[in-house]
């Protein structure tokens, strides 16, 4: 038996100020359907399950949600919604009856509109240090959470070593967050299955490979290393892209990419395991300190035995 929650998702943003975008850039618009679907298959049966799901995506300046369905089986005995510390869409539910697999399907319907580029010549490194450390504004204030070492994200002198180089105090701010986003690209390999979930990023560095977790989390500890505020976002990639534009790494799944605060250019997000800046193809979730903050379900079940998990995303054009 199936049970449907069907949520049409209030846009916590200016309508008339996304719509009078819609009709000045109507070629930079894009309208999504997202389809993620996880089944766990038990190999005996579990009498009770509590989990939590990220999986409601965000609704942003460039990103509203129109509809957002969340479909669990079997029918969950409670669940309920909540908005994180975060800010991010959260669930709960609990299935306290006998069941031997378990299926949840998200499907939401976004539409996103382009993100301009970083501007370039606005603040030197040296300066964004700065004014990272005297600044008494609230988005300063409230950026310093993501400052601090986390359960995965934790700084290191390896992270140190590993940005030699690249942050010369008198280049331009976002072409130094560039040029690491390149290297990690160009020197860690992507690599399915190398790593989990548990994987800490100096490992992962130190071994030059993993998945775009591993990216993600390496990006961030090399910014808490040297105090630069950097944080987890979790999403959503195209899944076929336009004609002639290559396919994006992570488009198989939920993806991830970092976030670091730029003093007053803001948030500038970054996929270093695709090397460019996140827009129309990237699908943000949830976002926090690290995976562990925005894990798309977890949760603790009472028996059950082995678990065989299966993961199948889609984000396609609607």
């Amino acid at each position: 038996m199936q049970h449907r929650l069907d949520l049409e998702c209030k846009s916590t943003i200016s309508q008339s100020g996304f719509m009078s975008a819609q009709q000045n850039e109507d070629n930079s618009l894009r309208r999504y359907h997202v389809m993620h679907r996880t089944h766990y298959e038990y190999s005996s049966e579990s009498s009770l399950c509590h989990n939590q799901l990220h999986l409601r995506p965000r609704n942003l300046p460039r990103q509203q949600v129109s509809r957002s369905v969340i479909d669990i089986d079997p029918k969950p005995s409670c669940r309920f919604q909540w908005t994180d510390a975060f800010g991010n869409p959260v669930e709960f539910f609990s299935i306290e009856e006998v069941h031997s697999e378990m299926t949840v399907v998200s499907q939401s319907e976004v539409l996103l509109q382009k993100t301009p580029a970083p501007p370039r010549g606005v603040i030197q490194w040296q300066e964004l240090l700065a004014s990272l450390s005297r600044s008494r504004a609230s988005e300063f204030v409230q950026a310093q959470e993501f400052q601090f070492d986390s359960r995965y994200c934790q700084a290191h002198p390896a992270f140190v070593q590993f940005l030699d180089g690249l942050l010369h105090p008198s280049r331009d701010a976002v072409e130094c967050l560039l040029m690491l986003n390149a290297k990690i690209f160009h020197e860690l390999k992507y690599v399915p299955d190398s790593t989990h979930v548990t994987t800490r990023p100096l490992d992962a560095l130190q071994n030059r490979k993993g998945v775009c977790q591993d990216f993600a989390h390496i990006l961030i500890s090399c910014m808490h290393s040297i105090g630069v505020p950097a944080r987890y976002v979790s999403g959503y990639l195209l899944t076929q892209p336009p004609p002639g534009q290559p396919r994006l790494v992570g488009a198989d799944a939920s993806h991830a990419w970092a976030s670091v605060f730029a003093g007053p250019l803001g948030w500038i997000d970054l996929d270093p395991t695709n090397n460019i800046i996140p827009s129309t193809e990237h699908i943000t979730v949830a976002w926090g300190r690290d995976y562990s903050d925005v894990a798309p379900i977890q949760g603790v079940y009472v028996g059950g035995g082995g678990t065989e998990l299966t993961v199948a995303v889609d984000v396609l054009p609607a």
